[in-house]
Parts: structure tokens; C-alpha cells; sequence
């Protein structure tokens, strides 16, 4: 992260119970904050009209809310007793996000490597929302599913509804930045594309979708297009590239996606 204050939103569990609700929170120095506090805090010593919704994708468009009353609470030195020791069980910032939209092959050198031409326009697939795991997850490989590869992707979480969104104004919807590993089942995606299927099924099966581990608000990656993302399996380095790289740009993503 690049910005002063490391603002990361998690989402976790008290108790690793499925029954358990998931709740929104702030990670920082091995501790997590639930923002059911901040809002509680805040609201008693300055009234922001805060709240912690039910659904944790509606704290998106709040995020900048959330954000400031945590630095103003900071700078008041009244944080400090409220942080709590990260026992918890972190689930995917977002575990159950409304769409997963994704442009395939986006990076010059990926679609060289697939032997693809490389696309005049974006090709926009799916990902099903059932297919986000936490991070440090186990990814579950179906039986005779053939070759399955891994995919490290920036993530760009939108907050702000938008339609016809203009590339000039397209990055103030974003919420905040996190990391997926598009999880491919290629031999199916394979078997998909040379019968002119769509690509769902070879992304979507669950926990193909590695999510997080943490959702950092734009103040901290004032460059979304010039982002390093690396990949590792077992500790070996086997992804490295850079979002300057891709063919088209995430503002002109979001304005065509619109």
C-alpha cells in the first residue's frame, strides 16, 4: 500500500461457524477493528450519519465515510483501547459480491502465451459469485477436471452505481482495490471455446475464486494502472505482471462495462 494510513477492510467471523454472521471490519498490525465500533464510536462523539448495514455490499459506497471517521477518530487517540486481537476467521472482503465481471485476455503477453490473437475489443466473461473463497482457502479441484491454471488479477470493487459512465469520471465509482486468482479449469475452458461456448463453466466452479485478503480503499493506490501483481505457488514465483501492461485500460473498462 502506498497511502499514509493502510486503511484495509476485511470481512471475518467471530467463530468459524457457518452459521456465524459475517462482519465487516478494519485489518491493520495483526489486529482487527469491527466496524460496528467505529460507527458506535464515531456517532457519540461527532454524529456522521454512519451505519452498518446488513448487506456488507452496501458499506461500499460508504467507504470514504468509514475511512474519514477512522482517521478523525485516530487523530483523537481514541482507537486505541477498541482494536482487538486478530483470532478471528477472515472470510473474502466482499464473500458474496453481486457480479463478477472479467475481461480475458487483457494482457498482451497472456494471450501470446495461449496462442490467441491479441483481442481489438475487450471479451467480458463471468465468474459465479459462489465461486469466492477467503484467502488462504483451499481451492478444490473437481475430479477429471483436466488442467486447471491460476490467473493473479487486480480486482476493481465498484461502490457507485453508474450507467453510460464517461472514462473521464469512470474511477470515481471505484470503492477500492483488492486481488483475485481467477482459478481456470483451461482443458474445460478449452473444450468451451472451440464449440463457441461461453467461458462460465470453466471459471465458476466453486472455490475457482480466491478472494482478498483485504479491500484497500483508492487513496491507497492513487495508480491503478501501474499495479505489480505476483504469484506464487508452493513459494515459487510463477506470475509477474504489471497492470500498465493490459490492453485496455481499467477507466475505459468501466466506461464500456457501464
Amino acid at each position: 500500500n502506498t497511502g499514509e494510513h493502510n486503511l484495509k477492510f476485511v470481512c471475518y467471523k467471530e467463530f468459524d461457524d457457518p452459521q456465524e454472521p459475517v462482519l465487516p471490519g478494519i485489518f491493520r498490525n495483526g489486529k482487527t477493528l469491527p466496524l460496528a465500533r467505529v460507527v458506535a464510536v464515531a456517532e457519540a462523539l461527532a454524529p456522521k450519519g454512519l451505519s452498518v448495514p446488513d448487506d456488507i455490499a452496501l458499506v461500499l459506497g460508504r467507504l470514504p465515510g468509514y475511512a474519514g471517521a477512522v482517521r478523525d477518530l485516530e487523530r483523537a487517540r481514541v482507537l486505541d483501547k477498541l482494536w482487538q486481537e486478530a483470532g478471528v476467521t477472515a472470510m473474502a472482503p466482499l464473500p458474496s459480491p453481486h457480479r463478477i465481471l472479467a475481461i480475458g485476455r487483457n494482457y498482451g503477453e497472456h494471450a501470446k502465451e495461449m496462442d490467441n490473437e491479441v483481442p481489438d475489443e475487450p471479451i467480458v466473461f463471468q465468474k459465479a459469485s459462489t465461486s469466492v473463497i477467503g484467502d488462504g482457502r483451499p481451492i478444490v479441484l473437481p475430479s477429471n477436471v483436466g488442467r486447471v491454471d491460476f490467473e493473479g488479477e487486480l480486482a476493481v470493487v465498484i461502490g457507485t452505481a453508474g450507467r453510460n459512465v464517461s472514462e473521464a469520471e469512470a474511477l470515481s465509482l471505484v470503492a477500492g482495490y483488492t486481488l483475485i486468482n481467477d482459478v481456470t479449469a483451461r482443458d474445460e475452458q478449452k473444450r468451451a471455446i472451440g464449440k463457441s461456448l461461453p467461458w462460465f463453466l470453466s471459471k465458476s466452479y466453486d472455490t475457482f475464486g480466491p478472494l482478498g485478503p483485504y479491500l484497500v480503499t483508492p487513496d491507497e493506490i492513487p495508480d491503478p494502472q501501474n499495479v505489480q501483481l505476483t504469484l506464487s505457488v508452493n513459494g515459487e514465483v510463477r506470475q509477474q505482471a504489471n497492470t500498465s501492461e493490459m490492453i485496455f485500460s481499467i477507466p475505459f473498462l468501466i466506461s464500456y462495462l457501464s
